[in-house]
């Protein structure tokens, strides 16, 4: 074998080793983007290889043949008669020449180079791949911040004019509503309030059209659920009902009513639409205590990673890890439990 034809065959089995572990060990994601760092050092190397095209004087076939095998005679892959592939370089001398250039030491150099560049890849996708993860991260629980931090301060407003909290559910005669049609004002969504009929069921076509419009501030952006029609009309937010929390069965407590910090007092929670509770944000329902104690307060959340982003009394979002201590959870759920929690705990 001549010294071309064994380092043609070098490249080409490099090219192929490269090419197959990479398929093999990563996704065709990450593949993609393996492929801008190792199509510099392939085509660094490939291009030391040249091809020149050659046409079968017998069945006129064009095909690229590699420098090396210029001079030899073979038979044509197309038709099988016997052909003379041209000398392409203009002579012995140059051959001699190229065959120097190309020495041992300058393709260790080369497979040097190549070598740090794939280490410099695995490191760039590693830690490119973790800072754009913690990006879409902080994104995600900065958007559930704001949302969060607009509906309480909206929520504190009505408690402000009407002495109280909302009701979870507004009742007029046989008809029940949600408080989230009761906040839009102060949401500055006072057109769409205008366009609600409490005279009606919740579900009535007139109020359907209102449920259909549902303000951004009542759904997490990143959220895209099973992407169905229904989902992209649910709320991400809810209060916590029932006994000990702002919002028992006896009606809705007053701001100067909570004895708990307001700090550590959960106003709203950010949470996957559950199972019971209606596929619209007009549904006038939320989330029970007595369910989430069931269930070891494992329904809250589900849309952010590691836990739950949820807001307090003073109108502060924080996040909770799924670490929690349940006993943590409920302290702050509660609004006059009178639990000791330490000032950092949100920290």
């Amino acid at each position: 074998m001549s010294h071309d034809v064994f380092w043609q065959a070098q490249f080409h089995l490099l090219n192929l080793i490269w090419r197959g572990v990479l398929l093999r060990e990563f996704s065709m994601s990450r593949w993609k983007t393996w492929q801008r760092y190792l199509s510099i050092p392939i085509a660094f190397v490939s291009v030391l290889i040249m091809s020149f095209l050659f046409t079968c004087p017998h069945c006129q076939t064009s095909t690229q043949v590699d420098d090396c095998y210029s001079g030899h005679e073979g038979a044509c892959v197309t038709c099988g008669k016997a052909i003379q592939i041209p000398d392409f370089e203009s002579s012995g001398e140059q051959r001699a020449k190229r065959s120097q250039k190309y020495s041992l030491p300058m393709f260790l150099s080369i497979g040097f180079f190549v070598v740090i560049l794939i280490c410099l890849g695995f490191l760039v996708v590693r830690t490119g791949g973790d800072t754009m993860q913690r990006m879409a991260t902080n994104r995600a629980r900065a958007e559930s911040s704001s949302n969060l931090q607009k509906i309480a301060a909206a929520l504190n407003a009505y408690a402000r004019d009407h002495g109280t909290y909302p009701p979870p559910v507004v009742t007029m005669g046989a008809n029940a509503h949600s408080w989230r049609i009761l906040i839009l004002p102060y949401l500055n969504e006072n057109a769409l309030y205008d366009r609600y009929d409490f005279q009606q069921p919740w579900t009535s076509d007139v109020n359907m059209g209102v449920a259909y419009s549902i303000p951004a501030v009542f759904r997490n952006p990143n959220q895209n659920q099973n992407g169905s029609f229904s989902s992209s009309v649910a709320s991400h937010y809810f209060l916590i009902t029932g006994k000990g929390t702002l919002f028992p069965s006896s009606g809705p407590l007053a701001p100067d009513q909570i004895r708990d910090d307001a700090g550590q007092t959960l106003l709203l929670v950010e949470a996957q639409t559950p199972d019971h509770v209606g596929s619209y944000w007009t549904s006038p329902k939320d989330i029970d205590m007595s369910t989430l104690q069931a269930s070891s307060f494992g329904d809250l959340g589900g849309i952010l990673e590691e836990g739950f982003a949820f807001a307090t009394v003073d109108e502060k979002a924080q996040f909770m890890p799924d670490s929690t201590d349940p006993l943590v959870i409920r302290a702050i759920i509660t609004a006059n439990g009178g639990e000791r929690l330490p000032s950092d705990v949100f920290d």
